[in-house]
């Protein structure tokens, strides 16, 4: 290890958004109720259960109930640690005690929500479940910390058997078989049996742990292949934390590599300017974002999971470029994912303009993203310290204080960052001692960083993605000031350097809007158009716009409708000139529309007469969606012109994939087949049908019905239009 991260008994978090953030997070941890938790625990084991089941993704017929009740107990013992709240640790070992019970009532070390035929199910790959050992992951990553941290003793016991319990189940399973049970998403399972090996050091637990070290995936990553594309972002990254702790307690450096070059990948190819990563879950190709904004953009799990990677290799390396990561992430991708007073959270961070954050409610949500954010906002202070035997390592500007105990130093942070731009510390010391005081400076401070020390400007040299290092003998009390000025600049998608989101140092600014907005401007220079509110920190606004936008820090956004990314172009540009005759194209096609539906709007579809089997439908980027699985139907009733010639016109989406195969049926008469097999790759498209002057003849309306093949899906339909 190139730096230690300190224990995060050591590092408390002082006054500041943080620490309200941290408290609200407490709050709802001691609001939930612990039968509640249980309920679906003590039922699956046959036990007395009191209480009501709690809704959501922990509802009694959910098939991932239990995987919250496993990131509450990670929670307790995190916030424990944070805050020393016994309280909450007693809760949890309370919870543990009652889920020891429902263990031996089981009898055979099983520990779940719901009943061993999940397992058997995807053993047989006879209707799959959704994803078992996910959960089990959770409920035993949850033991891991309990014992670990708070040093719950049954908690182990408890993993212990967990883990005897899927030794069993594994070992019955063919190679073939085993890789197919791994294509359905199994969490953090690898990092959790490595970190129980790490305590027990059985080999068996070991072995257990390599075998959900995924060949199929982690394989191509070994040779710098990257097979991210069109793949779900979340099932993976817990697996790199899987071989990250491999290589850990290896030494084989093939897991390292893996580790440093999936980082590299999404980092550099996949991630937005906030940091997080995926749209609607899913990875596209590499250096391909432009297309990819939407409602769903990026998952909270995502960048969770991604930080926790981040902190792995900034261990190992010690290298400044995982601290900028790590800073943008935080700041725009975990801050702000959370209601400042409730606590409640959110699941996705929306990126295309006019969208808010949609927050849960306390017992009927639990979202994955419930899970990973009541951990996160449990263990706040995790990351802004790291030491070597030298010197003392600085990665974030957090009101906070940290307790070096071998050196007996406590060092306080004192910042109301970033609404300062800098930060401040003061050295408290038993003694003198001399040591280096490390400090991270980002790629974003690119104005130059000012250094004083006891007030005295300092010599120390100071380069965007650095540390600077100031080493001399310290004295209680000593004093260390920085400057660090903030900048406006674009941070423009990949492919596409005139759609661009604006930042402000480390920080995304979200414009206020309730739709997407094109401005006329230099993409490059984002400072000469954007200018700050005097007297309003933080707070900018365009200029020159018609109408001009009020931007601010995307944490601070709470009910607002807003955007992030932008098309900024010269007026008369070749994309302006574009947008122009494409908005000319709607208005004509706009002129031939007869009649609408609306796909997942209530009120159109039930004006439409909808009808259908095994349908559903959902909101996506900027429209809903509707279909119909497993061989099923849905149809709406449109006006035609009885003496004129029509056409029906269904907008699909052109990264679909099979199996979405369909017939399109008006009246009962077949008059096309649509096969979607990523058709237009990020972008909707139109498909026309010109329909026969006999089939509307002398008739006010026609029922379009969507017909799936066998095993297959029909839609997602985007819109239905008949045209005149």
């Amino acid at each position: 290890m190139a730096l230690q991260a300190f224990d995060l008994r050591d590092a408390q978090l002082l006054d500041g958004y943080c620490k309200n953030a941290q408290e609200a997070n407490r709050r709802y941890l001691h609001e939930l109720d612990m039968d509640r938790m249980l309920h679906a625990f003590r039922t699956n084991a046959g036990l007395d259960a009191p209480g009501l089941p709690l809704g959501g993704w922990e509802a009694p017929t959910c098939e991932v109930r239990g995987h919250f009740v496993g990131h509450f107990l990670s929670a307790c013992a995190l916030m424990w640690a944070s805050t020393g709240d016994e309280e909450l640790k007693a809760k949890a070992d309370k919870m543990i005690a009652e889920m020891a019970k429902c263990q031996a009532a089981l009898g055979n070390g099983y520990l779940s929500a719901f009943p061993e035929s999940l397992f058997d199910r995807l053993e047989s790959q006879n209707n799959i479940p959704w994803v078992p050992y996910y959960t089990a992951h959770k409920i035993m990553a949850g033991m891991f910390d309990m014992y670990t941290i708070c040093g719950n003793q049954q908690a182990l016991e408890i993993l212990k058997g967990m883990a005897a319990y899927f030794k069993r189940r594994v070992e019955r399973l063919t190679i073939l078989q085993m890789d197919l049970v791994m294509r359905t998403e199994f969490g953090g399972m690898s990092e959790v049996l490595h970190n129980l090996y790490a305590i027990t050091r059985d080999p068996d637990h070991l072995a257990l742990a390599n075998v959900f070290d995924q060949p199929e995936f982690l394989g191509p990553l070994a040779l710098k292949h990257d097979n991210l594309t069109r793949i779900h972002g979340n099932t993976q990254i817990p697996k790199i934390c899987g071989a990250a702790r491999r290589y850990e307690l290896t030494g084989e450096k093939v897991y390292r590599d893996i580790t440093e070059f999936f980082w590299d990948t999404v980092v550099h190819t996949r991630c937005y300017a906030t940091g997080g990563t995926t749209d609607l879950e899913v990875w596209g190709e590499p250096n391909k974002l432009a297309n990819m904004l939407s409602l769903k953009t990026q998952e909270c799990c995502k960048t969770h999971n991604m930080l926790k990677v981040t902190r792995y290799l900034i261990r190992w390396t010690g290298d400044p470029k995982y601290a900028d990561y790590y800073e943008r992430a935080f700041l725009n991708g975990i801050m702000g994912t959370q209601h400042p007073e409730t606590g409640m959270l959110i699941y996705y961070v929306p990126l295309a303009a006019g969208f808010v954050k949609e927050y849960g409610s306390p017992y009927d949500s639990f979202w994955c993203c419930y899970g990973t954010g009541v951990e996160t906002f449990s263990k706040q202070a995790d990351s802004i310290y790291f030491h070597d035997d030298g010197g003392i390592y600085v990665n974030l500007f957090i009101p906070s204080v940290v307790n070096w105990k071998e050196v007996g130093l406590k060092l306080e942070q004192q910042t109301t960052f970033p609404e300062q731009e800098g930060t401040g510390f003061t050295i408290r010391l038993g003694k003198p001692a001399k040591f280096a005081l490390n400090i991270h400076v980002p790629y974003w401070a690119t104005n130059g960083v000012t250094v004083k020390v006891n007030g005295e400007i300092s010599k120390a040299k100071a380069a965007p993605t650095s540390y600077l290092k100031i080493e001399r003998e310290w004295r209680d009390g000593d004093k260390v000031e920085i400057a660090m000025p903030m900048s406006l600049r674009a941070h423009p998608m990949p492919d596409d350097p005139e759609m661009i989101a604006i930042m402000y140092g480390p920080l995304v600014l979200c414009g206020l809007t309730d739709k997407p907005r094109m401005f006329f401007a230099d993409a490059k220079n984002v400072d000469t158009w954007v200018k700050p509110v005097p007297g309003k920190p933080l707070t900018f606004t365009t200029t020159g716009q018609n109408p001009d936008v009020t931007l601010i820090p995307f944490y601070k956004i709470v009910g607002e409708r807003y955007g992030v990314y932008w098309t900024v172009t010269q007026e008369g540009s070749p994309k302006h000139k574009a947008l122009l005759a494409e908005e000319e194209a709607k208005r004509l096609r706009e002129a031939r529309v007869i009649d609408r539906v609306l796909p997942g709007n209530k009120e159109s579809e039930d004006s439409h007469n909808l009808k259908g089997v095994n349908m559903a439908s959902g909101p996506f980027k900027d429209y809903s969606w509707r279909h119909a699985d497993k061989g099923g139907w849905f149809s709406w009733d449109l006006k035609v012109l009885p003496d004129k010639p029509v056409t029906l016109s269904i907008k699909l989406w052109g990264s679909d994939t099979p199996p979405r195969n369909f017939d399109i049926l008006v009246d009962g008469t077949k008059v096309g087949t649509q096969a979607l097999n990523n058709n237009k790759p990020g972008q909707f498209f139109d498909v026309d049908y010109p329909l026969p002057s006999e089939m509307t003849k002398d008739k006010e309306k026609v029922t379009v019905k969507f017909q799936a093949h066998t095993d297959c899906i029909a839609g997602g339909v985007f819109e239905c239009v008949m045209l005149k």
